[in-house]
């Protein structure tokens, strides 16, 4: 089962997921969701679909301080993914399945958590929007930001020295300094 960090955190995720719909992850309606814009939520190249190279894009934004980019870039295309990436969360919650496992993993493991490849695409754009509202100093929007991201529990960040590390507990061990 999925390890919380701490009872505050999980009473505001717990109000926030009971009191709003799956598909009010996206912030817009379930008729909403048809919004894609080319060029930003379209990737053009083969190797990397579109919900890897949005968030993809978020964490550089982030990485580079662009804080006000990087959010606009996540909430350009959240819709697209987010209500489908938060069903495939609760339906996880639900059956009691385990997170996929995060450090150094076996290529078979990696295989596996790369299938979930929307959880880990949406928890880690959702990473980049809470630290980049954390960092512009906007402490509610962070929190409901940081939330969002520890509701996606199972999704899984590449780190290019060899492992996966998790976004929602990382998320969950930041949002900790606004509560």
């Amino acid at each position: 089962m999925i390890r919380v960090m701490n009872r505050r955190i999980v009473t505001v995720i717990l109000a926030w997921v009971t009191a709003v719909p799956v598909a009010a992850l996206a912030g817009e309606s379930v008729s909403a969701i048809e919004n894609t814009q080319p060029g930003v939520c379209v990737s053009s190249n083969a190797d990397l679909g579109d919900s890897a190279l949005w968030s993809v894009t978020a964490v550089e934004l982030f990485s580079q301080g662009q804080y006000q980019a990087a959010i606009r870039h996540v909430d350009a295309c959240f819709s697209n993914w987010a209500v489908a990436a938060g069903h495939v969360q609760k339906a996880m919650f639900e059956s009691n399945a385990q997170c996929p496992k995060t450090g150094r993993v076996s290529k078979k493991v990696k295989a596996r958590i790369q299938e979930n490849y929307l959880i880990n695409d949406v928890s880690m754009a959702l990473w980049a929007k809470a630290r980049s509202l954390h960092e512009l100093g906007e402490k509610e929007r962070a929190v409901e930001a940081y939330t969002q991201c520890v509701y996606m529990a199972c999704g899984r960040a590449w780190d290019p020295k060899g492992w996966f590390w998790s976004p929602a507990e990382d998320c969950a061990k930041q949002v900790k300094s606004l509560l």
